[in-house]
């Protein structure tokens, strides 16, 4: 291991031990207490007026800076958004539950880090923008974590159109930096405004710009794409400093300048990437002008040159045009395009990157969380595995055979005789290049069964290495069915032949793919859920649901009657922590309007609680 990646590994150690640091104070926010004023109060660690309806953020002991967790549990906004008339202002220690909700700009910067430190979790930042620097986030001498989160849509007029960091510590975790832009800024009158901040050269990093000579920016199991810059490196741009980027692709970005994908002046680690059809003047791909170092990595299908400059270390890589003085792999990788989010290329069973990868500088898992095989592993950021994931594969081959065929193409991905990037999946025996006729799911073993579906629904069983999943791998699932589809789904039933158990579903639009749990019901002999998209239909143990790893399913009903057994507690919400609104009698007949997985929503006494469904008789519709 060379210095750097030892330097570089003991940081992002140092970073996740401070993401996962106990926090002091909890704050809501909800309709009494806003995103801005939960942070004002994290800020000053007390309580903000009007109407002090945020809890106070807490001081720590030694520093007096606040170390507060913001959980976003706001009801009745649109759709899960949080529009912003001001830009979010954060000077202390703040992490943000964003639970899946959206912060829209309203063309402000979302948010400034100064002096502070901050970690998003599941939150979306969207159509921010400013004419300085970091049109979505700017970070100064700050600490900056984003997990299973998405920049996108925002701008600005300097350097960063997404994510600007200076003199700051950065770490992206399964996250995605996408469609962001800088751009030189023009006045109403049509004057462009050209200065040394927004000047052409200086729009910098579309996706991300990085400057701290003393700092380090680490990106993994993430997507960087779709950004556009008017200067250079549409998608990063390094100025100084160390960058760390693994299990990533970055893909669609353009630059008018230099590194449509990847510009960098400072030192930066590649491995395990993949870099395809990204723009610029010069090194479309990346453009290295300091010290960069690439193990592992795809570089093909980039407009104007793959590789740029020159490279400190070029290792176990497939560089499809053979610049940057590159004397390995040069042939079509043959990558299929995965719908993903970040979205992911996976190599054709045929592709030159399969079992290629350089053994000493193999990572442990892909992007999506796949485990490599430590002596074999494949060139890019996924992997190709049998029994994981190849039912999408065999999808987009008969996307792709389908799409040929309608345009005349003689099916080998390349309809200018080019050698380009694609594949229609020749290789049919193996890669199931046409769409097989008649569904497949009607040839089921006996304990799962998938009735009725479309001709177009396919069907089959997987074990471990097909889950792949190590949360599910580890509660211990039953019973595993990979359903996907060619073209449009019609949604199906999954019924697993077991006396217990819940369904959840591995949802394929995702990388890595995310746990969404199911409605399930009881037919006969058989726990049963509705799958409305591709994935994998899992059935778990009766209590997962309840283990905290995943939230609970909350469905509306219609026709369910229940009748207690015993005085019951009416609870605010679906646990036994829930705050008592009333007592119910034994023997009471109510209706029910919802359900989660082991409680009742009914209306007793002119108010609406839950009831645990382990003291209740039921009739009707309750599944």
């Amino acid at each position: 291991m060379t210095i750097r990646r030892l330097i570089t590994s003991m940081c992002l150690a140092i970073l996740l031990l401070q993401a996962g640091t106990a926090l002091a104070a909890d704050i809501s926010v909800d309709a009494d207490c806003s995103l801005a004023n939960a942070i004002r109060s994290a800020n000053g660690d007390d309580q903000v007026a009007p109407g002090n309806s945020c809890e106070a953020g807490d001081a720590a002991a030694d520093d007096n800076t606040g170390s507060d967790t913001i959980t976003i549990t706001v009801e009745g906004t649109v759709e899960g958004t949080i529009a912003l008339d001001a830009t979010l202002e954060v000077t202390s220690e703040v992490v943000i539950e964003g639970m899946g909700f959206v912060i829209d700009g309203e063309g402000n910067r979302i948010f400034a880090v100064r002096d502070g430190s901050l970690t998003l979790k599941d939150l979306t930042v969207t159509d921010g923008w400013t004419h300085s620097n970091g049109g979505g986030i700017l970070a100064a001498n700050s600490n900056l974590a984003l997990y299973n989160s998405v920049v996108r849509h925002n701008s600005s007029a300097g350097a960063g159109g997404g994510i600007s960091a200076i003199e700051s510590e950065v770490l992206l975790i399964d996250s995605v930096v996408s469609s962001n832009a800088t751009r030189v800024w023009t006045s109403p009158s049509g004057n462009r405004r050209v200065t040394k901040d927004n000047a052409p050269d200086d729009s910098f990093g579309a996706g991300i710009y990085f400057r701290g000579p003393d700092n380090t920016l680490i990106i993994d199991k993430s997507g960087i794409s779709d950004n556009t810059a008017e200067g250079v490196g549409g998608g990063i741009y390094v100025s100084q400093g160390n960058a760390t980027i693994s299990n990533t692709t970055i893909s669609g970005n353009s630059a008018v300048g230099m590194g449509g994908g990847l510009m960098n002046r400072g030192a930066a680690t590649l491995t395990h990437v993949t870099i395809i059809e990204n723009k610029a003047e010069a090194g479309a791909g990346i453009y290295d002008e300091k010290d960069l170092e690439l193990y592992n990595s795809i570089l093909t299908g980039n407009v104007d040159g793959d590789c740029g400059g020159s490279l400190e270390a070029n290792i176990g890589n497939l560089i499809r045009d053979a610049s940057c003085g590159h004397d390995g792999l040069s042939a079509d990788p043959q990558l299929l395009l995965l719908a993903g989010a970040p979205a992911y290329y996976v190599p054709d069973l045929e592709s030159p990157v399969v079992d290629a990868g350089d053994s000493a500088y193999c990572l442990a898992n892909d992007q999506r969380g796949i485990l490599r095989a430590p002596d074999a592993c494949d060139i890019g950021a996924a992997e190709q595995e049998e029994g994981a994931f190849s039912f999408q594969i065999q999808s987009a081959f008969a996307a792709q055979t389908a799409a040929a065929s309608r345009s005349g193409d003689n099916g080998d991905g390349d309809d200018n005789g080019d050698g380009g990037t694609g594949t229609a999946g020749s290789s049919s025996d193996e890669g199931g290049s046409a769409e097989p006729e008649g569904s497949l799911c009607d040839i089921l073993a006996a304990h799962i069964v998938v009735a009725d579906a479309p001709d177009n629904t396919h069907c089959r069983e997987v074990d471990a290495g097909g889950v792949g999943n190590k949360t599910l791998l580890d509660y211990g699932f039953i019973y595993a069915v990979d359903i996907f589809v060619f073209g449009d789904m019609t949604p199906v039933d999954a019924c697993f032949v077991h006396d217990s158990g819940t369904v959840v579903l591995l949802d394929a639009a995702f990388s890595p793919r995310t746990i969404v749990t199911m409605r399930t019901w009881t037919s006969g002999d058989m726990k049963c859920a509705n799958i409305d998209r591709p994935g994998t239909a899992v059935l778990m143990p009766v209590d997962f649901l309840v283990s905290g790893l995943v939230p609970e399913p909350v469905y509306d009903l219609s026709g369910c009657t229940v009748t207690t057994t015993d005085f019951l507690n009416l609870r605010a919400d679906s646990s036994t922590s829930g705050a008592i609104l009333h007592t119910v009698p034994a023997g009471t007949r109510l209706s029910a309007n919802m359900r989660s997985t082991y409680w009742f929503r009914v209306n007793y006494g002119g108010r609406t609680g839950w009831l645990h469904g382990d003291y209740l008789n039921r009739q009707g519709a309750c599944d």
